[in-house]
């Protein structure tokens, strides 16, 4: 029997397989598959393809299908109209399966915390309708939470497409799910929002150029919207390009820019996790808040949570709910004792990890690690801090510069980094970054001895490993 993990949240839905311990590539090349959905005149788009053409077809991009998974009539203008929330996500999940049922022959998911039992039996119906075999759900809280953290409150934040997400750990014999509080119309669509309007302001008030003017640049500026707050995690500011008819546009922008944009977003977190302090009475005890990665990687938002009192932060790795599911499995089916499908909301505690054993785990689960960028015969090394690979730009080093032709070719046009312990590629062009000749949608995990290509007809490089000894 092998078993595959399901991390199954708006944002992003996340796979890992029992036999790898890796995440899988579920939708393309990505790891994750966002609940984005597009009819159109073929049937629907649905994951990435659909999230690509969210800004050419507003009208017509559905959202909420996953937050709000029901079987009511949906209402929804264009030539193909879903019958409900139900039909598409039968369409996503059914996209997904078939791309990696290769690496298990059951599945274990972990649903967000404020599902009930009219959304798991819908789950379960529409798996049984695509002949997937669902073994059980987990809260994706109580999956994801790394340890035990003996005389402290835990507590899981976790940031939606549509809404906030804090739940309550309660430690006793068990780890158990005490409690959850929601925030909604406050996720990550009202937050890109605010950064795409605050970044075209930048360019209207800088160069008078408006990437809102036409459709394409829009979809664009939120296409590398992602690359923007992930450069902006370790830098105070960044340079920031945009092509628009025959003439380039540059603004700086910055991390102080970005928080203050989603301050109201981040305080409302703080409230939600005061509530919750102040409802079980824990206002004075020592707290811990496990952030998702989809959290910890706004920028702002880890130094905002930091002001919380009693606070420690805890970064979780990224598919941290689909891989912490895998591992606990065999004691919650243990402790079932039944064939049938069960939803677990409490299980054993786990010892916490150092960060040396936690790091060791992850070398170890590889046999082969990449290390380096090879370019033209130099071998550059990949760490934790940001390569930034693009052409020559005047009074601008980058990391790699490429040389020779560099039609397609931007000042910045991709990065390359170590994160959760694993190689991250994250593309900021708008003529594309292609890996394996595959173009990159947004970013992708590396692996060892892939070509990566950039501009007409191509400068190549690769990921490689150097022996130490």
């Amino acid at each position: 029997m092998n078993l595959i993990g399901l991390e199954l949240i708006d944002a992003g839905i996340m796979a890992a397989g029992s036999t790898t311990e890796k995440l899988l590539q579920i939708d393309g090349q990505a790891y994750e598959s966002p609940g984005f959905a597009l009819p159109d005149k073929d049937g629907l788009l649905v994951g990435k393809a659909a999230e690509n053409k969210a800004h050419l077809f507003p009208r017509q991009i559905i959202q909420h299908f996953w937050d709000q998974l029901n079987t009511d009539p949906l209402e929804q203008p264009g030539q193909y109209v879903p019958q409900s929330t139900a039909e598409i996500a039968y369409s996503h999940l059914d996209r997904i399966w078939q791309q990696i049922q290769q690496h298990g022959d059951e599945i274990i998911i972990a649903v967000p915390g404020f599902y009930g039992r009219q959304q798991l039996g819908l789950i379960l119906g529409i798996a049984n309708e695509l002949s997937i075999p669902v073994k059980g759900f987990v809260p994706l809280a109580l999956a994801a939470s790394p340890g035990a953290h003996p005389g402290k409150m835990m507590l899981h934040l976790d940031i939606h497409l549509h809404r906030l997400e804090v739940t309550y750990l309660k430690q006793g014999q068990q780890l158990t799910l005490e409690d959850s509080v929601t925030g909604t119309e406050k996720g990550l669509i009202h937050l890109h929002k605010q950064w795409a309007d605050a970044i075209a302001q930048e360019f209207v008030a800088s160069t008078r150029f408006d990437p809102f003017h036409q459709a394409a640049s829009e979809q664009e500026l939120y296409h590398r919207l992602p690359g923007i707050l992930f450069n902006l995690q370790n830098n105070p500011s960044i340079a920031f390009d945009m092509t628009g008819g025959s003439r380039t546009y540059s603004i700086t922008l910055t991390r102080d820019l970005m928080t203050r944009k989603a301050e109201t977003v981040y305080r409302e977190i703080r409230q939600m996790v005061e509530r919750l302090r102040t409802q079980h009475k824990k206002n004075e005890s020592a707290v811990v808040l496990q952030l998702t990665h989809r959290l910890a990687r706004l920028p702002g938002c880890r130094e905002v949570l930091a002001g919380i009192k009693n606070a420690e932060i805890i970064d979780l790795d990224q598919g941290a709910g689909a891989r912490g599911v895998l591992e606990i499995w065999q004691q919650l089916a243990d402790q079932s004792g039944s064939e049938k499908i069960s939803f677990f909301t409490s299980r054993p505690l786990r010892p916490v990890l150092s960060a040396q054993t936690h790091a060791r785990s992850i070398d170890d689960s590889l046999t082969q690690y990449p290390t380096h960028l090879l370019y033209r015969s130099i071998a550059y090394p990949i760490t934790d801090k940001l390569l930034t690979i693009g052409c020559a730009q005047d009074n601008e080093q980058n990391d790699v510069t490429i040389t020779g032709e560099s039609a397609g070719i931007c000042p910045k046009h991709f990065t390359i980094g170590l994160i959760g312990g694993e190689i991250v590629l994250d593309d900021m062009s708008a003529q594309g970054t292609f890996v394996d000749e595959k173009r990159v949608n947004g970013s992708i995990v590396l692996k060892l001895g892939q070509i990566i290509r950039v501009g007409t007809p191509g400068e190549q490089l690769q990921v490689i490993a150097l022996d130490e000894t």
